[in-house]
């Protein structure tokens, strides 16, 4: 008897065991299926933050498969157009970017590389970590300053040719054998400085002690979305985890964006939501599940609602797309 029971004491385990292990298949399927994702891995004897190389260099060191497929950026990485033009995809955008202009995009961002002619430039690649937050003068300086700054951003020509020589310089420095803590330094140093010119070809006159308390206000319910649109879908939560009222985060939202909270928030997981859709296999309701929608039929009219069209017609149009876009070409001086 209690041989029996121990056989099917055992067979039930196995039934569990079993079941475990799809679920970690699925699991791990899921994760693979996932957006591929671009970390900061400069050379292995390289011992900086931040790493700043020619157009050229750049793409020889992109790895084939995040050439011909979206990936997602981990890093903040800055492109600097010095001759002929750039064309790149972020976030369901074509920009093409002239000499004289730069593209900055951010972590969480989605690329596509487009063929590409002839043009050159510096790229400059760095973590949000490699700027810690210090204030100079009034001015706060951080690796976030790149938030602020639009994804394609023309510089006139002293600013363009000020950026060029400082990401020509950093080049140089990043290349300095010795003395690795200086040279982080000097280069950690010499991109803040960059970061200032940059946000200066953007400034906006100089506004009122609300501007800046609204400005304070946004960029935290900015980042708190960024961490949790995949579960908060109210903006009570997120005003209660800011301790700020409704009202006031409302406030906020609208002197940045010209959006309610509710319009911005919304505006944010529709976007993570065509991100999905586009550049993974997930069927609508996985995509509704990562999104945190209990239920598939809501998140169908939220992206209706949103986009203007339904995810499934959305998806299918992404993926012509795709198969219409090209690899990029070397960069031709």
């Amino acid at each position: 008897m209690s041989i029996h029971i121990a056989i099917f004491a055992r067979y039930i385990a196995d039934i569990k065991l079993s079941k475990t292990a799809i679920l970690i298949q699925i699991m791990l399927n899921s994760e693979q299926a996932a957006i591929p994702r671009v970390g900061f891995h400069p050379p292995l004897d390289y011992a900086l933050d931040l790493e700043v190389m020619s157009a050229i260099e750049w793409l020889e060191r992109v790895p084939a498969k995040h050439v011909t497929h979206p990936s997602r950026l981990e890093f903040y990485q800055l492109v600097l157009v010095t001759h002929g033009r750039f064309a790149h995809m972020v976030d369901f955008n074509l920009f093409t970017t002239l000499k004289g202009s730069l593209l900055a995009m951010r972590p969480g961002q989605v690329q596509r590389f487009v063929a590409n002619n002839s043009w050159d430039g510096w790229v400059v690649l760095f973590r949000p970590e490699t700027l810690p937050h210090t204030e100079h003068f009034g001015t706060r300086v951080s690796a976030a300053m790149v938030d602020d700054l639009p994804v394609q951003l023309t510089l006139n020509p002293s600013s363009f040719e000020a950026s060029r020589q400082t990401l020509a310089q950093m080049q140089q420095d990043t290349a300095l054998a010795d003395h690795a803590l200086q040279v982080n330094a000097l280069v950690q140093a010499q991109l803040q400085g960059l970061m200032i010119r940059l946000k200066r070809a953007v400034a906006q006159p100089t506004g009122t002690r609300s501007d800046a308390i609204h400005n304070r206000h946004f960029k935290r319910y900015r980042d708190a979305t960024e961490q949790h649109l995949h579960e908060w879908h109210q903006t009570s939560t997120y005003a209660k985890a800011l301790g700020l009222s409704e009202k006031t985060l409302n406030r906020a939202t609208h002197a940045i964006t010209a959006l309610s909270a509710k319009a911005y928030l919304s505006q944010r997981i529709a976007l993570e939501a065509k991100r999905l859709l586009a550049h993974t296999p997930w069927p609508i309701a996985q995509v509704a599940d990562r999104l945190g929608f209990a239920e598939p039929s809501n998140f169908i009219k939220f992206f209706q609602r949103e986009v203007g069209g339904s995810p499934g017609a959305f998806k299918k149009k992404q993926c012509g797309i795709a198969k219409l876009t090209t690899t990029t070409l070397l960069p031709k001086k």
